[in-house]
Formats: C-alpha cells, structure tokens, sequence
C-alpha cells in the first residue's frame, strides 16, 4: 500500500486541488491518504478529511516542514511513502513509472520533474518547468519535499529531521546517502507546485530568508544524528567556499597585510566564477551562509513532538 502524507497550514484554498490529484493518479492503487497540519487558523484539516485523510495536528507552535512529514511516517500504514506539500499536485503516471524502476533496478526511492507556478494577487506571473533540469534518469542529485520512498529505507536513513526551519531536504539527502539508500530521478513530470511563498518576494526577499538559518540548524541535525560529516559532503561546495573565507578571516587577523591581499584575491576569484556563470545571487548567498551557518547552529532547538488526531 502506498500512504500519502501531506503537510500544511491555511491551505484551505489549495488543498482540495492537492488531494484531488492524489486521487486522480492514483487510480485503483491501493493507498491512504495521512494529512498533517501545522495549526492552521482555516479549515484545512477539514477539506483533508472531507477527501478521506486521516488528520493530525502538531502541537507545536513553531513548526517544520520536517517535523510534519516526521509524524505522518509515523502514523502511514503502507511499505511505500509520498511526501507532498498541500501545494503541489501530483501528476498522472509518475507513480506506475517509479515503482517499475525501483523494482527492476534495486532503488529505494524515487523523485521527478517539477514545474513551478509563481502566483501574485491570484494571478499566474510566471513559471519555472522541470525545476531540478532532469532529462534523463539518474541518481538523484537533490530533491525537494515531494518524494517517493520505502518506509523501510527512510527509518534506516533515521526519518526526517524535525528540528530545522528549512533544508531538511539536503540533510536527509545526505543521510540516505550515508545509509546507502539510492534515490532515483526520472524525467517524468512527478508534480505541479504552486509557490504560495515566493510570490511576493523580491531579489533581497530571497536571499534574507530563513534558509540562511536553516542551513546552521540543519548542520546541527545532522551533527545531533551524528552525520554531520555526511551533511557537510554532501553540502560541500558552499562549505568550501565557507572554510576559504575562514582561513582568509584567520589570516587577516593574525597577519593583517597578507590577509588583506589573499582575502581580495579569493573574493575576486569567486566574484569572476558565479558571475561568468550569471549566479551573482549565489555568490551574494555564499557571503551570508558565513555569518548564517553559525547563527542557524545557535538558533537551533528541539521541537516538540507532540500532536494530536483531529
């Protein structure tokens, strides 16, 4: 059986389409449909179970994505796990295509082609198609928060962290990874996400986000799931660059001089690597996961795992 777990909060104007989409691909599969919500303040839940769903709430004030898909696992009934968000909808024959891979191939999960829509004021501004730029079956180099797994591969991997405001996605990444769990891509539209979060923010909008802190917090996860080395492989290019700034911090402080020229040097060379490649907003990024990814790790706490049936 394949369970179905949702997440949101005040999706009551997206989730009847979310749910809708589940159903219309899932055909005569048999499946459960597990809905958690993070206190919504509308009727979300209530949509969810008009559909079906079981309905859990997390007790939890401040809540995470990954503390939401960390209860619905614990509560999902089937050998076989979607995570989508109460945004996304799930398209016709992404399923069949992913479970035919993964028995014929030995994979433990699977993710797809993601197409975006960026909505303002109710209205379409524009749209990003097959997000993650797959065009051939590989092994998975990132996946967001709609995933296919067996539930058995992703107790191994430890379940998602629960305790990181964003980013959860690359730290469980990095564990599957270090449990030996393969995650296949496939170039096969998987689902369609609606941005409810992006659409009204602009260039310092989305680099003044809390993934800057979810980024220390999630280093923290993973080093509290004794993986932090896994997280900072995987994560190893901005990490990179974060100990090269270090070093040419350390320097400038012991030799004031050498550090200035080296600190010139290398900022130059990563200003010249991003902008030829027209990733300035990277680069700008790359300078506030230094001050960020430390910042995130002293921000980081334990949420609360309590939640109730609703």
């Amino acid at each position: 059986m394949i369970s179905v777990i949702v997440i949101g909060k005040n999706e009551a104007e997206r989730i009847g389409s979310c749910m809708q989409s589940i159903k219309d691909a899932m055909g005569v599969m048999l499946h459960e449909i597990v809905y958690v919500d993070s206190r919504s303040a509308d009727d979300s839940a209530a949509i969810a179970r008009r559909w079906g769903a079981r309905c859990y709430q997390l007790s939890e004030e401040n809540t995470t994505a990954g503390l939401g898909r960390q209860i619905g696992m614990k509560e999902a009934q089937g050998e076989y796990l979607l995570f989508l968000d109460a945004d996304m909808q799930l398209r016709k024959g992404f399923l069949e295509k992913a479970m035919m891979t993964m028995a014929s191939e030995g994979y433990d999960g699977a993710a797809g082609i993601r197409d975006d829509i960026y909505m303002k004021d109710g209205q379409v501004v524009s749209r990003v198609s097959n997000y993650f730029a797959c065009t051939s079956q590989r092994i998975v180099p990132e996946f967001g928060g709609a995933l296919f797994i067996k539930k058995d591969a992703l107790e191994k991997a430890g379940g998602w962290s629960a305790d990181t405001i964003a980013c959860e996605e690359a730290e469980l990444h990095a564990r599957l990874k270090a449990a030996s769990c393969s995650i296949v891509e496939l170039p096969v539209p998987m689902i369609t996400h609606t941005d409810a979060v992006r659409d009204n923010r602009g260039f310092l909008g989305s680099i003044f986000s809390k993934r800057r802190l979810g980024e220390g917090q999630a280093l923290r996860c993973a080093m509290v799931a004794g993986k932090g080395r896994a997280y900072i492989q995987h994560e190893k290019q901005k990490f990179t660059l974060f100990a090269a700034d270090l070093l040419c911090l350390l320097l400038l402080l012991v030799y004031p001089a050498m550090g200035l020229i080296l600190g010139c040097f290398a900022q130059a060379m990563q200003l010249g690597f991003f902008a030829a490649r027209k990733r300035l907003r990277t680069f700008v990024a790359q300078k506030l996961f230094f001050f960020a990814l430390p910042l995130g790790m002293l921000t980081y706490r334990i949420r609360s795992r309590e939640y109730t049936s609703i």
